[in-house]
């Protein structure tokens, strides 16, 4: 995750789905690169423990 400021928002470049998209983290204050994140409609809305994510996959 690479974290910069457009337009006064702040945004991360994420891998999601293969690709690399832009998403606002408005709601994530606190985050950093090289975390794993939840994105809801185009946002990122929360921070996931890596440990959670991979316990997800394929359930």
């Amino acid at each position: 995750m690479e974290i910069y400021i457009e337009d006064g928002t702040t945004l991360a470049r994420v891998c999601f789905d293969g690709e690399i998209v832009s998403v606002p983290i408005l709601f994530l204050a606190k985050a950093k690169v090289g975390d794993v994140v939840l994105i809801e409609s185009g946002v990122a809305v929360s921070t996931l423990e890596p440990d959670s994510v991979c316990e997800g996959i394929g359930e």
